[in-house]
């Protein structure tokens, strides 16, 4: 056998080690399996991957073939292959962490969070969940809008950027969590406003909420609109938490932003940054809570006091088609009853006691309502004994029981995603020639 025939034998191994390894994951998604609230997800991840694995057998089949320049050849489609195992590792390394016994319940307490939050906007549409990890981020924030990731410098294979720009191809959103909130539960209601990201942009949102606030963004002065303009993703996201978790998101995102009087009054006269001022985002979350039934104090935001109610009111109305033309308060909202059963959960936490629940919005919101009431619940508990958020994480255990969250038999959309990755190929192949003539040029 010659060097060329080895070459080949040699990457038709790795090829199929990839798909071994893809069938590994899946198999992890069956009932009672650690990572069965995923099916879908690895599922979906696997076949657009799959689809680029695919693509790179068809060449080395055709350079196998053709006999001319082997070798070359070879090294660029191990290379390709490199990238399939970089890409999936960037989800690969997240599911692992469901695998580390003491992270685990935490994780499936804020997965099926970031579920029940995404869910009413996909409503049985071709989406997935975000999927939740930890990061060294000072607080939480969703791929790819602010992240330090920074992957391998290997030469002729896709830098930080190019590879950033693929993983948004891919079917699944990531939302990054800072390690400490593993022991500090009452801080995962802002998930919430993180989902609310997730959803602009997977339902093509932006260029509605542009819509939606052109009225109110007529009677304004330049100024004002141009900063309104610049937040208008972060001012969605803000009333996407709300609905999702009501009171308790509009307590976590004050603490978040641990503003007082005096630089409140300061900041609204800044600059313009990313995220709108301290001051604006508290009154937003005021005057939507008002406007879905929780009556709270609003205080003043300076220069922007006059837009709060019509800018609020715009984005919760809509209507949106990418969600089916229904207002967004419509699409999602923490209800009444959900509130009712919140504080009763909050109730129970104060007293030592189990929450009664199984709706874990409710269970996620009562851990910040019975943590604004009595922090000292929340602490790390002696041994042998359990605080307010172990509580809650067994309940929420207990709700998302030993199932998957779709029919593991179910025919998902297997064509799409291979057709997808094929297409995937072409474009990391794309991306990566020209880096290279970039860097010859």
């Amino acid at each position: 056998m010659t060097t060329t025939d080895r070459k080949v034998a040699e990457l038709r191994h790795k090829l199929a080690g990839i798909d071994a390894d893809f069938a590994r994951w899946r198999a992890e998604t069956g009932s009672g399996r650690v990572l069965r609230k995923h099916h879908t997800q690895v599922v979906r991840l696997t076949d657009r991957l799959g689809g680029v694995v695919e693509r790179i057998g068809a060449e080395l089949d055709a350079v196998a073939a053709d006999g001319a320049d082997v070798l070359r050849e070879c090294r660029r489609l191990q290379l390709r292959m490199l990238e399939v195992h970089r890409l999936w590792d960037f989800y690969r390394s997240k599911l692992n962490l469901r695998y580390v016994e003491w992270y685990r319940p935490f994780l499936t307490a804020v997965d099926e969070f970031a579920w029940r939050c995404y869910e009413p906007a996909a409503a049985g549409r071709d989406r997935e969940a975000p999927l939740v990890h930890l990061s060294g981020e000072f607080s939480p924030f969703t791929h790819l809008r602010e992240t330090p990731f920074v992957v391998e410098d290997v030469p002729d294979a896709l830098n930080t950027a190019d590879f950033l720009g693929v993983v948004t191809r891919l079917p699944i959103p990531i939302i990054g969590l800072p390690w400490y909130q593993l022991v500090h539960l009452p801080d995962a209601v802002v998930i919430g406003h993180e989902v609310g990201h997730a959803v602009e942009r997977d339902f093509g949102l932006l260029g509605t909420v542009r819509a939606l606030t052109r009225p109110v963004f007529r009677t304004m002065p330049e100024a004002r609109r141009d900063a309104w303009d610049t937040w208008l993703p972060e001012v969605f996201a803000d009333l996407y938490g709300v609905l999702a978790a009501g009171p308790a998101f509009a307590s976590a995102l004050a603490d978040l932003l641990v503003v007082d009087d005096a630089p409140t009054a300061a900041e609204v006269d800044g600059p313009v940054l990313v995220h709108p001022h301290a001051a604006v985002r508290l009154a937003l979350t005021a005057q939507a809570l008002a406007e879905t039934g929780f009556a709270t104090p609003r205080a003043a935001c300076g220069q922007f006091e006059d837009d709060i109610a019509p800018m609020t009111t715009a984005l919760l109305d809509g209507p949106y088609p990418g969600l089916g033309d229904r207002p967004l308060r419509e699409v999602i909202a923490f209800t009444a009853d959900q509130q009712r059963h919140a504080v009763t959960a909050a109730d129970g936490l104060v007293d030592h006691q189990r929450p009664e629940t199984s709706d874990v919005r409710c269970l996620i919101a009562a851990a910040r309502l019975a943590f604004d009431r009595e922090p000292a619940l929340f602490a790390p508990p002696p041994p042998d004994r359990v605080n307010a958020q172990d509580l809650i994480l067994d309940k929420v255990a207990k709700a998302v029981g030993d199932g998957s969250r779709a029919d593991v038999g179910e025919e998902g959309p297997v064509a799409d995603d291979r057709a997808a990755g094929a297409e995937l190929y072409d474009l990391i192949d794309t991306m990566i020639r020209k880096a290279h003539d970039d860097h010859h040029d």
